[in-house]
């Protein structure tokens, strides 16, 4: 009877890693080409490709608070490595080169002099905040962005 239940106790622990490694199983590589439009909020500090001085912005002293719409054209993919182009209506386009963590959901980019971590929410979003640092300038802000059809 002893070693019945140490089967069955063996055949139940056996089931339950099954159930629990099917929950947490990791998402397929979204495919995420295509472009992605959002618009933003900003604080700046100094100058920024886009965020110029003279730009539209409400003051908060000594710092710029800023909206601008962006859109993100992820032109290539090959797995998790992205490459493409972002845009505004103040700056034309930079080049950006990404790639999403092996979680399939985390994206990380390189744009212009800063950086952007992000989440992929669904098929068609994803939240990102940007970050600069330089010598007289400095920008955080976040977006949710919308694959256009």
């Amino acid at each position: 009877m002893n070693q019945t239940f140490r089967a069955l106790a063996f055949v139940a622990a056996l089931a339950f890693a099954g159930a629990a490694g099917a929950q947490t199983a990791t998402p397929a590589i979204p495919d995420l080409k295509g472009t992605w439009v959002g618009k933003g909020e900003a604080i700046v500090d100094g100058p920024a490709a886009h965020h110029p001085p003279g730009a539209p912005a409400r003051p908060a002293a000594p710092f710029r608070l800023r909206e601008e719409t962006y859109t993100i054209s992820i032109v290539g993919q090959d797995g998790r490595r992205l490459w493409g182009t972002v845009s505004s209506s103040q700056s034309a386009s930079e080049r950006l080169i990404g790639s999403l963590a092996t979680d399939n959901k985390t994206v990380y980019f390189a744009v212009g002099p800063g950086y952007v971590d992000g989440v992929v929410t669904d098929a068609n979003t994803m939240e990102i905040c940007y970050r600069h640092v330089l010598p007289g300038s400095a920008v955080v802000g976040c977006n949710q962005l919308v694959r256009q059809k």
